[in-house]
């Protein structure tokens, strides 16, 4: 979670789908089945997916010149990451002042993005969900039957989709934006021109705090909980707060289950981390355990 550089990767290259137990959940991606059923953690996705156009090279390296002057791109980008071919029956001249309210299938960015949306305008993302259907498809009696649903809706997750990419694109000051459309292309680039470039390495713990935390750590509590939090919270924090934004949904998809927020986070003992859940589901907190 600390090498977001690598997180971009995991958002952007071939994915692989390989099964190697019932409970793994590998070929998923950086994604949980609830991500792909819900739409749910894709406030940090996009703008990993923005800071990685804005500011780095298709090496890693650093961008030269001024990202605001790649706004426009970044935008495209995101767009084509998200492109989908429209629905059968649906306008497929929308009005010219009105574009974004009806268009989600950017093909045409094909020759700009060839990684990123084929010449039909299945997007990045659109592809490796239809990858995934196939996939589960094929081996329903050895996946855990939870994932099955990616596999049987695949109509019905295609019109939502579609519905998704038309408010990502709602002009951040639109009068007409409804509170639940508040993730957007453009505040997702406008948190990413905040933010900067990503980190393009690992952050690591002093061994001297592992070795506190894990002597600290319930018995239940997988080993690789505690470190990574502790981590991540000592990679992210502010010189001005002693608060960290706790992306729950997205280092869900990094562990690769949704245990985290259903039954670890509550195990930690309050001595060691403090968590608070403001609005939307989203949560920030701090850890106490001297971590310095």
């Amino acid at each position: 979670m600390t090498n977001e550089w690598n997180e971009f990767l995991a958002y952007t290259g071939k994915p692989v789908y390989t099964l190697e137990s019932k409970k793994s959940t590998a070929f998923l991606g950086r994604f949980t089945s609830d991500m792909i059923r819900e739409f749910s953690g894709f406030s940090r996705v996009f703008t990993i997916l923005a800071r990685g156009y804005l500011f780095h090279n298709p090496d890693g390296s650093a961008k030269d010149g001024d990202p605001y002057a790649r706004i426009d791109g970044a935008r495209r980008f995101l767009s084509a990451w998200c492109s989908i071919p429209m629905k059968k029956g649906a306008r497929k001249k929308p009005a010219p002042d009105a574009e974004w309210q009806f268009g989600t299938n950017f093909g045409y960015l094909h020759k700009e993005f060839p990684e990123i949306v084929d010449a039909d305008g299945m997007g990045w993302f659109c592809r490796h969900v239809h990858a995934l259907s196939v996939f589960i498809g094929e081996h329903r009696e050895e996946v855990n039957k939870r994932l099955l649903p990616l596999s049987e809706r695949l109509d019905a997750w295609d019109d939502e989709w579609h519905g998704k990419v038309i408010h990502y694109q709602v002009p951040l000051f639109s009068e007409k934006t409804k509170a639940e459309w508040s993730l957007s292309f453009d505040s997702a680039i406008a948190d990413a021109l905040e933010l900067g470039a990503l980190r393009t390495k690992d952050y690591v713990l002093p061994k001297e705090l592992t070795a506190r935390l894990n002597a600290m750590k319930p018995d239940a509590l997988p080993d690789y909980v505690l470190p990574t939090l502790a981590t991540y919270y000592l990679a992210n924090r502010q010189p001005d707060s002693e608060w960290v934004v706790l992306p729950v949904t997205n280092m869900e998809a990094y562990f690769g289950s949704t245990s985290l927020s259903r039954q670890y986070l509550p195990m930690i003992p309050k001595e060691l981390m403090e968590r608070k859940t403001t609005a939307l589901g989203v949560s920030v907190y701090k850890m106490l355990c001297s971590c310095e």
